[in-house]
C-alpha cells in the first residue's frame, strides 16, 4: 500500500514548484487515459517535459506508475488514485472542436497554415539566450483569428512586442484570405534580434504584406513615435516575472487609450501566477480571458510545449512611464545555473557557458563533443 504523503515526498524530490498538485495532475491525466505518452501527460499536467521526466522517474521507482505502451498505472498505482486522491471517472469534456481553444481554423484557412510553416521554415536559428521559443504555425494563426474575433485588428494600429511568433505575417495572410489586402491600420513589430526583423521584412515583401519593423532593445524606453501610438499589443515576453513586467509596461505605454493587449505566457502554479496577476493591477490591465493550453510550441520542452494566452484590457490612466531597465530579465539571468550536458557518445560532461563551450545547448551540438566530435547530448541530473 502507497504511503499517503509520496505526493509530498515526489514533489520534494523533484523541486516541483507546483507541490503535491503537480505530482496529482500527472497521476490524473494518466488515469484518465488509461494509457499516456510522458510528453502528452506533461501537457495535461501542464509541466515543463525535463520536471515531468523526474516526476515520472520518482512515480516508477515509488511502484506506482509502469510502462506498456506509454505510461500506465500499475495495480498498486490504481488504488492509489482511487482510494487516496478520490478519482473514479475518466470523462473528457473538452470541446472535440476546438480542444479548449474557444477559436478554430476554418477549413478554408487550412491553405494559410501550409503557407505560413513554408514561410517560417526559413526563418533564423533560435537565440535561447532571448528566450526564444517560436510557437506553431497553427498557433500563429490562430492568434490572428482571435484578434480578429475580438474586433482588435480590423480598422486598427497594432503593435508586437517581439515576434519569433511571426504573428504579424500571420495577420497579413489573415487579412488576404479575406480579401481585405490589410484589415489592419498599420501593423508594427518591434524586437532587438536584427536577424528575426531581416526574415520578418523579406517575408512580408515576397508575401506582399505590409509591415514595418523597429530594431529597438526595450529594455530602453521606446521611441517617442510610439508612445500611445497603437489600439492592439500583442507580446510573447521572456518567462520570467521580470520580462512580463518590462513588456507589458511597454506595451501599456504604446497604448492609446483603453486598448487590448494579448499576452501569451508559461503557465505557472498558483503562487506565481499571483504575483503575475499582480503586475496585471499594477499597469491597470484587467483580466478579460485566460485561456490555458492555448500556445503550442515547437521544441520547447522546457515549457511542456504548451502555454497561456491571455487578454487584457487597458482600463484607467497608464502607470508612470519605466525608465531603462537595469536589472535581469531573461530566464538565464533570473535563474542562474549550472547546465551541464553529457555527451551520449562518449560520457564527456560539457557545461554551457563555461571555458569554450557554448551558451546554448544548440550551439554546442552544431559545435560537437570537444573529446569526440558527436552531436548528440542529454542534460545532466543530479546536483545540476
Amino acid at each position: 500500500m502507497a504511503d499517503p504523503t509520496i505526493l509530498r515526498t515526489i514533489a520534494e524530490a523533484t523541486r516541483l514548484r507546483e507541490g503535491p498538485a503537480g505530482v496529482e495532475a500527472i497521476l490524473r491525466a494518466v488515469y484518465r487515459a488509461g494509457s499516456l505518452r510522458l510528453q502528452d501527460a506533461a501537457r495535461e499536467a501542464r509541466l515543463p517535459m525535463p520536471i515531468a521526466t523526474a516526476v515520472r522517474r520518482e512515480l516508477e521507482k515509488a511502484g506506482l506508475l509502469e510502462r506498456k505502451q506509454g505510461l500506465a498505472l500499475s495495480p498498486e498505482g490504481r488504488d492509489f488514485v482511487e482510494r487516496e486522491l478520490g478519482l473514479g471517472t475518466a470523462i473528457d469534456v473538452t470541446c472535440p472542436a476546438c480542444t479548449g481553444h474557444g477559436v478554430v481554423i476554418p477549413e478554408n484557412f487550412h491553405v494559410q497554415v501550409v503557407r505560413l510553416a513554408a514561410i517560417i521554415a526559413q526563418a533564423p536559428s533560435v537565440d535561447v539566450t532571448l528566450d526564444q521559443a517560436p510557437c506553431t504555425p497553427e498557433t500563429s494563426l490562430l492568434r490572428a483569428l482571435l484578434m480578429l474575433q475580438a474586433g482588435a485588428l480590423e480598422g486598427r494600429r497594432v503593435l508586437l512586442l517581439g515576434d519569433d511568433d511571426s504573428v504579424s505575417l500571420s495577420i497579413g495572410l489573415v487579412s488576404q484570405a479575406l480579401g481585405k489586402g490589410d484589415l489592419t491600420r498599420g501593423v508594427v513589430v518591434v524586437d532587438a534580434d536584427e536577424r528575426r526583423l531581416a526574415f520578418l521584412r523579406d517575408s512580408a515583401a515576397r508575401e506582399g504584406i505590409a509591415l514595418r519593423t523597429v530594431h529597438h532593445d526595450l529594455r530602453q524606453p521606446p521611441p517617442a513615435e510610439l508612445q500611445g501610438a497603437f489600439d492592439t499589443i500583442e507580446t510573447d515576453p521572456p518567462y520570467t516575472l521580470e520580462g512580463a513586467k518590462l513588456f507589458l509596461t511597454r506595451g501599456r505605454e504604446a497604448l492609446a487609450g483603453d486598448g487590448l493587449c494579448y499576452f501569451s505566457f508559461a503557465q505557472w502554479p498558483p503562487r506565481q501566477m499571483l504575483a503575475l496577476q499582480r503586475v496585471f493591477l499594477d499597469l491597470g490591465l484587467a483580466v478579460q480571458t485566460i485561456r490555458p493550453g492555448f500556445n503550442a510550441y515547437a521544441g520547447a520542452t522546457v515549457l511542456g510545449n504548451v502555454g497561456q494566452l491571455i487578454e487584457l484590457a487597458a482600463a484607467g490612466p497608464a502607470a508612470a512611464a519605466l525608465p531603462a531597465w537595469q536589472g535581469p530579465l531573461y530566464t538565464a539571468e533570473v535563474n542562474p545555473r549550472i547546465r551541464a550536458y553529457l555527451c551520449t557518445q562518449c560520457g564527456r560532461e560539457s557545461v554551457l557557458g563555461r571555458g569554450s563551450t557554448p551558451e546554448t545547448i544548440e550551439a554546442l551540438k552544431e559545435q560537437g563533443c570537444a573529446n569526440c566530435g558527436g552531436h548528440s547530448f542529454r542534460r545532466k541530473t543530479g546536483g545540476t
